[in-house]
């Protein structure tokens, strides 16, 4: 069975923007530099956990969305997962682009169609994060926009193109929403985490699309984003030298170091790659490597809850 994933939002939202950062995730920023604004609608397939899916990237120049919502059941309809871009940056447009989501999603309610809806927060990017006023405003949006919250399955994210964990995040938070079991991997990784008292432990596919992950409550986000750039350049590793394991160690901005590994697992000639990251003991390296070895003994039930998704 193919799935539809719909891009949507006005034109320079930066769809295309965070569809060329997914599909890339390593040097896409020239790439990016040179988009030239979508035409009508751009598809491309991919396969996620043995199952296909068309993604289609909305050109949003307003004859194209007057098209759209002309004809809605030729380009809208049967749309399985929604991820509606707002560049966070143009506040001029906010009103242009909640009237654009309203007419979407009256459309889809008429037709009786609730697709979970991902409400990206575009060009959030790193130099504004703190900004007060901008925060502000994307809080009043979402407060506006929770009244669709009756009908739909919606959530809210801040992206960036500067930010691959960002524009990551999002799209695996929305794929997670079609596979009923996938929050499994999540809970399993819960429980791992007590035995080993993990930093972080993760589970991607080998397009970086996350299906399960564990984080330390008090794991800063610039810790995160430390240790995904970490695992990025990991896993680029993994894949020009042909290797299914590799340890590493680095520190974090505060001197505290980390140790980790990735190690890949394959099934059904799909490679998935598993991240786990510890603290380091400082005074017994050994025993940092002993813990790292013993994650071997949890792979077993990994690997079961797998081969049950991909099934």
């Amino acid at each position: 069975m193919v799935k539809k994933i719909g891009y949507l939002g006005l034109d320079n939202a930066g769809k295309t923007s965070i569809i060329t950062a997914i599909t890339k995730r390593f040097g896409f920023e020239e790439e990016v530099s040179k988009l030239m604004p979508t035409r009508k609608i751009a598809r491309d397939a991919f396969r996620f956990l043995g199952v296909e899916f068309i993604r289609m990237d909305f050109g949003g120049q307003s004859q194209y969305r007057e098209e759209y919502l002309k004809y809605p059941s030729k380009y809208i309809s049967g749309t399985d997962l929604i991820y509606y871009v707002i560049d966070a940056q143009d506040f001029n447009r906010y009103v242009e682009s909640i009237d654009y989501l309203d007419e979407i999603l009256l459309y889809l309610k008429e037709e009786r169609e609730y697709p979970p809806i991902c409400v990206l927060f575009h060009k959030f990017d790193p130099q504004i994060t703190k900004d007060k006023e901008i925060n502000k405003r994307i809080l009043t949006l979402k407060q506006a926009l929770t009244r669709y919250s009756l009908d739909y399955t919606i959530f809210f994210f801040e992206t960036s193109i500067y930010d691959i964990k960002s524009i990551m995040d999002a799209f695996s938070s929305g794929l997670s929403l079609l596979f009923d079991k996938i929050e499994m991997i999540s809970q399993l990784f819960t429980e791992i985490s007590k035995n080993y008292d993990a930093l972080l432990i993760a589970l991607f596919d080998a397009k970086g699309i996350t299906i399960g992950e564990f984080y330390r409550p008090h794991l800063h986000l610039r810790e995160k984003i430390r240790i995904y750039d970490k695992y990025l350049e990991v896993q680029k590793k993994i894949m020009a030298e042909n290797r299914t394991l590799l340890e590493f160690s680095d520190k974090f901005d505060n001197g505290d170091r980390y140790s980790g590994v990735v190690e890949v697992l394959n099934f059904s000639n799909l490679d998935f790659y598993l991240l786990f990251i510890i603290e380091e003991n400082s005074e017994d390296l050994e025993e940092t490597v002993q813990i790292l070895d013993k994650i071997e003994a949890a792979k077993p039930q990994m690997e079961n809850l797998i081969l049950q998704l991909i099934q």
